[in-house]
């Protein structure tokens, strides 16, 4: 194509961005990507104002304004949610517009559906800032790597959560002191549930399947946990065992199947994704005839979310063809959880008595489960108002499946010594 007319819909934070960089390669002669047009719903906002108040020209009155607009080749929709944007992305590629989106929670709901129109109707719909931010993972994996060599992937795909990690492992901070410094300093939303539930990194994890698969995974398909459970304690017994906590991502193939998952891991530090720290995402891809490979870059932000976008821009304009599909894996049967080999670290809060190790004991070797080591921190025990002993302790087990580990703690959390549920670390082998 010889130029490139745009439509930002959503002059946010991310939409402002995209503005604002594609401003910058104005100043280089070669540049053939013009911005035409804005929507956006609060033109006095804190992002749009100035912008409206320049060039009141460029801002649509509505949805159908903008799709009717012949002159515009590509919308870049960075409204989020799933509802407007929905109509949005569906409407644009039916009139023929290509799109580019960061919304990885709708594409991750619906991109089955709306790649499949995408490709129908000889448009674009790309995604390039929905997973990582300006971390090219998307476009290594489209135009770099042989997918088909592509055994697996481990990455940190959300800044919030590895930031609040980091500050607990690091400088002792609660989990709620963590989550506090990351509101202020802009890492966390005001609401922050879609983070440290995982649900983030779960849609990112869904968008990168589809890549190195062909399958588009339900996001509820994928085991999730978060990170709101974990204390000090844990990150001081990881310590001692050398390694430091992760919300990792983790998709693996095998000769039968895939294992896919989101959960809070222990790591060696002298691993990779064990040295990135504060809000810094990661993602170390695994290949049959390469050594893995780490990117490492901000996740989010405006302008770095930004120039992901205008990256996308720029393969539109250079290939208006839209690219075809990834390669689809055949007979991808997904791996139950229970089947997945850990070594699982658990930690204990009890009511202290006699016969509290010999009743675990006994469950797991029900189970066969062996178990590998105990420890005891005694500064987190503490003693309650009637003179009773609150005990903190932790067991590390022997590698073995998830699902026996699931069944003995079933029974072990039924015990009447146990003041919660065992909270439960893995380390993956």
């Amino acid at each position: 194509m010889s130029a490139l007319n745009v439509a930002i819909a959503g002059f946010g934070t991310v939409g402002s961005g995209v503005a604002h960089v594609l401003s910058q390669h104005r100043e280089h002669p070669d540049t053939k990507i013009n911005l035409v047009g804005i929507l956006e719903k609060y033109s006095q906002g804190v992002y749009a104002s100035s912008m409206y108040n320049e060039s009141p020209e460029l801002f649509y009155e509505n949805l159908e304004q903008l799709l009717e607009d012949k002159d515009v080749d590509v919308i870049v929709e960075t409204i989020g949610g799933k509802d407007f944007a929905y109509d949005l992305i569906l409407n644009a590629l039916k009139k023929g517009k290509h799109v580019i989106t960061a919304n990885k929670d709708l594409i991750a709901v619906h991109g089955s559906e709306l790649t499949t129109i995408a490709r129908k109707n000889r448009r674009h719909l790309l995604f390039e800032a929905a997973v990582a931010g300006a971390i090219p993972v998307l476009r290594l994996l489209k135009d770099y790597l042989q997918v088909r060599d592509i055994v697996g992937i481990k990455g940190i795909l959300n800044g919030t959560t590895n930031y609040i990690l980091s500050q607990m492992g690091s400088n002792n901070l609660t989990f709620d002191k963590a989550l506090s410094q990351a509101k202020e300093l802009g890492f966390a939303e005001l609401d922050p549930t879609n983070d440290i539930k995982g649900f983030d990194a779960r849609y990112k994890l869904v968008i990168l399947t589809y890549l190195i698969t062909g399958h588009w995974f339900l996001p509820e398909q994928i085991t999730l946990e978060g990170i709101d459970h974990l204390e000090l304690a844990d990150f001081e017994y990881a310590r001692r065992m050398g390694c430091e906590i992760k919300l990792i991502a983790n998709l693996c193939l095998l000769e039968q199947g895939i294992q896919i998952y989101v959960l809070p891991v222990m790591i060696k530090k002298d691993q990779m994704l064990a040295k990135i720290s504060g809000s810094t995402n990661a993602v170390t891809l695994s290949g049959k005839f390469s050594e893995d490979i780490t990117l490492i870059g901000k996740g989010a932000g405006s302008l770095p979310t930004a120039s992901a976008i205008v990256s996308d821009l720029n393969k539109v304009l250079r290939h208006p063809e839209p690219f075809l599909p990834p390669p689809i894996t055949s007979e991808l049967v997904l791996e139950s959880m229970e089947n997945i080999c850990f070594r699982h670290t658990l930690r204990f809060e009890v009511r202290d008595h006699p016969g509290i190790f010999g009743h675990i004991g006994n469950i797991f070797e029900k189970h066969s489960i062996n178990i590998f080591a105990l420890e005891q921190l005694p500064k987190y025990h503490r003693i309650e108002k009637e003179g009773e002993e609150i005990v903190i302790f932790t067991l590390t087990i022997q590698s073995c499946m998830e699902g026996l580990v699931l069944k003995a703690l079933k029974e072990i959390n039924q015990a009447e010594f146990m003041l919660k549920p065992v909270v439960l670390l893995r380390e993956i082998v």
